[in-house]
């Protein structure tokens, strides 16, 4: 018989920052990975560390979280390359306009940092780079970036040094309960006797939900992210756009990553050099492109390094399930971020260590709540994806 204390399924941010967090308990903590660590959005991701454009339950978070940050190299003794270089969210129109006036205010009441760029002039004087046709935008000083491998290898890393067991090309497949308890967690080799489970595999977390009658309504779109080759330092804060059909910055070693919005996805993931990868289609590319250099024009020099598609674990309201299945004792759903998790990865680690230790969590999870869906039809109409980004 196997036997462990935790089993966290899924090895992306989400993941390792919660082996991170209950590597320090004396715990026996296995987390198994269906690929390779990162293989999936933490791997993807445009990696903001952001406050701004967040729905207000998830401000919180992201406000632990960012102190998190500023101290995260030395608490995981490893670099993560997170710079507090601000996120701008630009108004390309008056429609727009209307929306980041609204979102200043909004997010103002719920005591952010943030303020409301008026014209060009304004938006010049944080970046330079940023077209004449952009008429306003948010700027939010206290947000940043990170590399997300790097990030991902760190806490992956400090976990490892405590103790924790990383296993990789292994597939969690279901759960067995036994008194409305969990009995055993079956992979694609063996069967597991833990006395938690933690589920922070993204996309992926109804396939072992369903073995117990549950399931998360979550929609699957995909965004098309592209990298460039190393230009020149053009961009310091993240850039985001009103309507959440753009995101970009610029990466540490000079090249950018440009994300688009939220496409329909039908498609089915495939392998490309033992790794899981899903394709995009040349005219998302196109558009994403275009509205890049719309943005940046200096962009248009630049050379194309390399695409990729990415899956998103949508929500009905684009807010991510943190909670613990009070039908099914040990067993605990970190999944829905909807694209936006990884900024606030250091939070949500802690939390699920709270519930994984019964402490009462350190910020409220009331909203996060898996039961909120319990009487929900998934519905064709898209959420609200002005989060993106």
């Amino acid at each position: 018989m196997i036997s462990v204390d935790v089993v966290i399924v899924g090895a992306g941010i989400i993941g390792c920052s919660t082996a991170f967090e209950l590597s320090k308990s004396g715990l026996k903590i296995e987390v198994i990975e269906k690929h390779q660590p990162g293989a999936m959005g933490s791997g993807w991701t445009l990696a903001g560390v952001r406050q701004s454009g967040r729905h207000y339950a998830e401000i919180p978070l992201a406000k632990y979280s960012v102190d998190k940050w500023s101290c995260l190299n030395e608490i995981l003794d490893h670099r993560t390359n997170y710079k507090q270089e601000g996120n701008l969210r630009l108004a390309r129109n008056t429609a727009e306009d209307k929306i980041i006036q609204n979102l200043v205010k909004e997010q103002k009441k719920n005591g952010l940092e943030i303020e409301y760029l008026k014209n060009t002039n304004e938006i010049s004087e944080i970046c330079p780079s940023i077209s004449e046709n952009v008429i306003s935008a948010s700027y939010c000083p206290t947000d940043g970036h990170a590399d997300p491998i790097d990030t991902l290898r760190a806490y992956k890393e400090a976990a490892q040094k405590n103790g924790v067991i990383f296993t990789n090309n292994e597939e969690v497949l279901e759960i067995s309960e036994k008194g409305s308890k969990i009995e055993y967690v079956r992979t694609s080799k063996r069967k597991i006797f833990p006395k938690f489970c933690v589920l922070a595999n993204g996309i992926f977390c109804n396939n072992v939900l369903k073995s117990i009658g549950k399931i998360i309504p979550i929609e699957i779109p995909i965004v098309t992210v592209i990298q460039t080759e190393k230009t020149n330092p053009l961009l310091k804060p993240v850039i985001g756009v009103a309507n959440a059909s753009l995101a970009m910055r610029q990466e540490n070693n000079g090249c950018f990553r440009i994300s688009s919005g939220f496409q329909t996805w039908k498609g089915k993931i495939k392998t490309k050099n033992d790794m899981p990868y899903v394709e995009t289609n040349l005219e998302e590319i196109k558009n994403t492109i275009t509205q890049s250099i719309e943005i940046i024009p200096q962009l248009k020099k630049s050379s194309i390094k390399s695409f990729w598609g990415g899956l998103i674990d949508l929500t009905p309201d684009a807010l991510p399930v943190i909670d613990h299945l009070s039908d099914c004792e040990g067993l605990i759903v970190a999944s829905g971020f909807s694209g936006h998790g990884f900024g606030i990865a250091p939070a949500v680690g802690g939390i699920v260590s709270d519930l994984v230790l019964n402490k009462k969590t350190r910020l409220p999870i009331d909203p996060f709540s898996f039961h909120r869906f319990q009487n929900h039809l998934i519905s064709k109409k898209k959420s609200d994806l002005t989060l993106h980004g």
